[in-house]
C-alpha cells in the first residue's frame, strides 16, 4: 500500500463517523383524547358533579357555554375555572384566565361563559382548587 492510501484510511473513517446522525427525540402520542371538561386533581373530580355542557348562540352569534356543576360533598368547594375557545379547525382563539367560583354543598349551580369572537366553535374548561 502506498503512503497516500494509508493516509486516506483515517480520512474515510472520519467521514463515516461524521455521517452517523442521531434521530431526533420525538414527542410521544397522548393515549387519552382531550375532553371539554378537565379537573386538576382526582380529589376535585370526585368532590364535584358536572352535567352535560349546553352550547347555544346568542343574538350576536357568539358561542354561549353553560356547564351544570355542583359540590357533591357536604361542604362548600372553592374552585377556579378557565375557559378556552377554539375555532372550527380546533385552533385556540383565546382564554380569559382563571375565575373564582364557590360551589355550595350539594346545591346545583352552573358556570356560564360566552365567547367574544364569532369564530368560536368549541371550548374546553379547566377546574382547579382555589390557590
Amino acid at each position: 500500500m502506498s503512503m497516500k492510501n494509508l493516509l486516506m484510511i483515517p480520512v474515510l473513517g472520519l467521514l463515516t463517523v461524521g455521517c452517523a446522525v442521531n434521530a431526533p427525540i420525538q414527542g410521544r402520542a397522548d393515549p387519552y383524547q382531550a375532553s371539554q371538561i378537565h379537573f386538576a386533581s382526582d380529589g376535585l373530580r370526585n368532590d364535584t358533579a358536572v352535567g352535560r355542557p349546553i352550547l347555544t348562540r346568542n343574538e350576536s352569534d357568539l358561542l354561549v357555554v353553560t356547564i351544570p356543576v355542583r359540590s357533591a360533598v357536604d361542604h362548600n368547594i372553592h374552585v377556579e375555572y378557565r375557559v378556552t375557545f377554539f375555532d372550527a379547525a380546533g385552533v385556540p382563539i383565546y382564554n380569559f384566565g382563571w375565575f373564582p367560583k364557590t360551589l355550595i354543598a350539594n346545591t346545583p349551580d352552573q358556570v356560564v361563559v360566552n365567547s367574544t369572537d364569532k369564530r368560536a366553535a368549541d371550548f374546553q374548561v379547566d377546574f382547579r382548587e382555589t390557590r
